[in-house]
Order: structure tokens, then C-alpha cells, then sequence
């Protein structure tokens, strides 16, 4: 037993290291592409993590989500399905972009996310994206 000890420590090592909380994206894009994927493949809990705290963007996102839990399971199954499309990434200045985007499965249909830098990290702020 005491021959198996340190491979067994190291085992567990590498399975709690491996399992446990999701790597946060640092970067504008990444950030944007991480909380369209979890959108597209309707995974609000992780999607949420990455929207600026605060009371609009809440309500957005609340919207955002009855939007989509109000698609057919049909029409969720392609989401999940599609890739992202960037179309445009246009820099404000060194705390704020926008992504101009859309997916594979509605390709014409262009959306835009702003992206913030607040307190060194980056998110998704709803409440002014147009």
C-alpha cells in the first residue's frame, strides 16, 4: 500500500485539477465567442457568468433567455449545431469592443455584442448593444 501511495495521490491530483471550474476566457473575442456558444447551445448558467453585473443587463439577459426557451426543440437542435460567424470585430478603445456576428444556421441574421473591460476582466454588457 505504502508502494501505491504517491501514485495515488497523484491520480487524485490530476483528477480534481482536470474537473472543477471552467477556465474563464481573457480576451474581448474570447469572451464574446465563449458567451455565443453557451447561447447557441443553450447553456444559460455559463452564459450568464460572462454578462457585467447589474440590473439592465439582468433583464437583457432574462430576455435573451425566454427568447430562446420559447424556440421549438427542432429549431434549439440547429443552434447547438451551428458555428459562430464573426463578421466585424471593431475595437473602441483598449476597454470596449463590439463583435458584429451571426451563426451558421441563421447566417443572415446579424447581431452585435459589446464587450467591456471592468476591473481587469472581460464581459458581455447587453444593455447598450444595439
Amino acid at each position: 500500500m505504502k508502494k501505491n501511495f504517491p501514485s495515488i495521490l497523484c491520480y487524485l491530483l490530476l483528477l480534481t485539477s482536470c474537473g472543477g471550474k471552467k477556465d474563464i476566457p481573457n480576451t474581448d473575442i474570447e469572451i464574446a465567442s465563449a458567451f455565443i456558444k453557451n447561447i447557441l447551445e443553450n447553456n444559460f448558467k455559463d452564459a450568464g457568468q460572462l454578462v457585467l453585473p447589474g440590473e439592465a443587463n439582468e433583464q437583457y439577459f432574462s430576455l435573451f433567455k425566454k427568447f430562446f426557451e420559447a424556440k421549438s426543440s427542432i429549431e434549439l437542435e440547429q443552434y447547438k449545431k451551428a458555428d459562430i460567424v464573426i463578421n466585424e470585430i471593431i475595437p473602441l478603445n483598449d476597454s470596449v469592443t463590439v463583435v458584429d456576428y451571426s451563426n451558421s444556421y441563421k447566417r443572415n441574421e446579424k447581431n452585435k455584442l459589446k464587450v467591456v473591460k471592468a476591473n481587469g476582466q472581460w464581459l458581455i454588457d447587453l444593455k447598450d448593444t444595439k
